[in-house]
């Protein structure tokens, strides 16, 4: 499910395949101090906090030591009522995800019955398959009153193919990127 909290975060901290977090650590690309003030408004408004403090382990003191805290990796999705409003959030990262889809887009016709899907690995051997899906409706051949309809029919799906592997970005389904936040909030 696409998030707008996701694409304000994706657009400030910039690259998708990094992990990002407010102090120095070759694990993580650390955010500057526009990028840090942007975010801290962006979760202040969505999520309600009162204010960010940034935690340098995913584990620690809250601010005065009164009480020990540890952060949840929690997926970020739209909500209409902040969750944690008037609470301190204490963030350790921000990641985000590969591209992902939703249940049946990922082979649903994107374009002239077509769909190139994206890869997939086998959850065992970890495998990479991709897979191109070309639909066409069976009474197609009761169109051309002809002989050659069976030759007609393969002539029009490898055409559709040549076309899918010519272009294959225009018959991708449309994945989103989501985000994780490691945090909490007290």
């Amino acid at each position: 499910m696409k998030s707008n909290l996701t694409e304000k975060l994706l657009s400030i901290c910039g690259d998708a395949d990094k992990t990002y977090g407010y102090f120095d650590s070759e694990f993580f690309i650390k955010l500057t101090e526009e990028q840090r003030i942007q975010v801290e408004s962006e979760l202040i408004k969505s999520l309600g906090f009162s204010k960010v403090v940034w935690m340098d382990l995913p584990s620690g003191l809250s601010e005065g030591g009164a009480k020990a805290i540890a952060v949840k990796t929690t997926r970020i999705l739209d909500q209409e009522t902040p969750p944690h409003k008037g609470q301190v959030g204490y963030v350790h990262t921000i990641m985000f995800t590969p591209k992902m889809y939703e249940p049946g887009e990922m082979y649903k016709p994107v374009k002239d019955g077509c769909v190139f899907g994206p890869i997939v690995y086998n959850p065992e051997t970890f495998e990479p398959t991709q897979s191109i899906t070309l639909t066409w409706s069976p009474e197609f051949a009761q169109d051309f009153p002809t002989n050659n309809n069976e030759e007609m029919l393969k002539q029009t799906l490898i055409e559709r193919l040549e076309k899918v592997l010519d272009n294959p970005e225009e018959y991708r389904p449309n994945g989103f990127i989501g985000c994780l936040l490691r945090y909490t909030a007290v």
